[in-house]
């Protein structure tokens, strides 16, 4: 498979039964128009006409305008696509502009064995959502490839990938040490460093991944609205011992490994037949001490004492001192130390989780759905099953939290060290409901349990990848929905370029 895909004539406009009427004002103000059919012809059109977007090609009365497909394979417009014609649907990644504003391109990689490179794509080897993404930013007026990294093709990769503005990674975690050279994860972080040192962008960059995914975040940002003030983080089996003992004497508690993304390792802890001490810092746990927990990814139960699962937490469970455990994870969570994302974070357990959590995801700075999560059995939507409820920003439901986060959203950065760095691209960040902090009754308030930038899918494109279906295969509902989040993806995306470009 080449590097980039491309090339106006390879690509065909499938459009399945959508209709989009381009008026006659459309005609003469887009400059895409004058240039599709020629400014001298814009008055044989005329305006009770309606031109419709069916099977393959828009069709028009006047023997001019030869269709939207000879527009597409002459490759000539500059500018955004009218919006007629960016509602349309495409199955296929649209030509690059005569003229774009910027260049851009949406990074793939193939895991090397693996069926279609990759559970995440589909047969032709590509991300189903890779497609729209970067048609998201042709539509702008800009231009987007997709192309494809290579560990063994690493400097080939590296001469041509500076060529661009902006890069959008499309790679899932940990596929870059699946069958790879030893060091290939390195190496291609080192070249989207160098990317940005060169003043371009991307989305999202190691630090930025590094930064937000790990657990410890939640203790950068607990002084903000979105955070839970009593959070602390763990690199030490001392600093392990010393905190847990003391938290978990006063109340219960949450311990969060920061590796694993379905609720393995994270483990909720209440104090077995002993009584929480009044005021915080009165007491601490003894070795001998029975502690309850319940791990989130299948939401099972466990009893050891308080020794017995600091040494699973720092050796695992085949440890003398460990007990017997029925986990199915290895403990050792602060294994290779901080520099290896060793570390476990510490919370306060939220009853309230019980009601469910809430996802919001984002684009940029801009919230495009809020996502009820409410777990069908046990305590948490993290592991297992959940019903889920959509709610479009703006929704009265969870206007306070859409608030909060708006004001949270430029200290965000500058808490986690990031200042400098743009927002993710598409991002998601968890929230937990809770009782109001001051006490004041009947107010809800909600924190952030987990951010998540690293390749976060579209989930209406995602759901048909992995075997033979393609994006032609999502219904046209799913499609023209899922193009909402696509297309904002884009747009914030030549945003975030200009700002940085002034």
């Amino acid at each position: 498979m080449p590097f980039f895909v491309g090339g106006a004539s390879t690509f065909a406009l499938l459009g399945l039964g959508v209709n989009a009427t381009i008026t006659d004002e459309d005609r003469k103000e887009s400059p895409y128009w004058k240039q599709f059919i020629g400014p001298d012809k814009l008055n044989n059109v005329h305006p009770t006409e309606e031109q419709t977007v069916a099977s393959t090609a828009i069709k028009v009365s006047s023997p001019e305008a030869t269709g939207l497909q000879a527009y597409l394979d002459a490759n000539r417009f500059s500018g955004p696509l009218p919006e007629a014609i960016a509602k349309s649907r495409f199955n296929d990644l649209l030509p690059a502009p005569a003229n774009p504003e910027f260049k851009l391109a949406v990074i793939e990689f193939n895991v090397p064995g693996a069926a279609n490179g990759g559970t995440d794509k589909g047969p032709n080897g590509h991300r189903i959502d890779s497609i729209p993404i970067a048609n998201g930013v042709i539509k702008t007026g800009s231009s987007c490839e997709i192309i494809k990294y290579y560990d063994d093709k690493h400097d080939e990769f590296a001469a041509k990938v500076t060529d661009y503005d902006a890069v959008i990674v499309r790679i899932n975690p940990g596929q870059l040490s699946q069958g790879t050279l030893p060091g290939t994860q390195k190496r291609f972080d080192d070249l989207m460093d160098s990317m940005i040192s060169k003043n371009k962008l991307v989305w999202s960059s190691p630090r930025v991944q590094t930064s937000m995914g790990a657990k410890d975040a939640l203790c950068c940002i607990s002084g903000l609205s979105c955070g839970l003030v009593d959070t602390m983080a763990y690199y030490t089996p001392e600093e392990l011992e010393a905190g847990f003992k003391k938290n978990c004497a006063f109340q219960p508690r949450v311990i969060k490994q920061n590796r694993g993304s379905a609720g393995e390792g994270i483990w909720l802890c209440w104090l077995q037949d002993k009584d929480y001490c009044k005021k915080y810092g009165d007491a601490y746990l003894e070795d001998t001490d029975v502690v309850k927990l319940m791990e989130m990814n299948d939401n099972h139960v466990e009893f050891h004492t308080v020794k017995e699962f600091l040494n699973f937490c720092v050796e695992g469970p085949d440890h003398p001192g460990a007990g017997t455990w029925n986990s199915a994870f290895p403990g050792k969570y602060l294994e290779g130390g901080r520099e290896a994302g060793g570390q476990l974070v510490d919370q306060r357990l939220l009853p309230r989780i019980a009601e469910g959590e809430v996802r919001v995801l984002m684009v940029g700075d801009v919230v495009q759905m809020c996502i009820h999560k409410k777990p069908e059995s046990g305590l948490s939507a993290v592991g297992g099953m959940s019903t889920y409820t959509y709610f479009l920003p703006g929704s009265k439901e969870y206007a306070g939290l859409e608030a909060n986060l708006k004001k949270d959203m430029p200290s965000i950065l500058k808490v986690l060290n990031l200042e400098g760095e743009p927002l993710p691209l598409l991002w998601t960040a968890d929230f937990i409901p809770k009782d109001a902090e001051d006490g004041t009754p009947g107010v809800t308030e909600y924190v952030v349990g987990e951010f998540n930038c690293s390749c976060v899918g579209v989930s209406k494109f995602q759901a048909v990848c992995g075997g033979e279906k393609t994006l032609a295969d999502v219904d046209d509902e799913g499609y023209f929905e899922a193009c909402k989040l696509t297309d904002l993806m884009g747009a914030k995306a030549i945003d975030m370029l200009k700002a940085v470009k002034k």
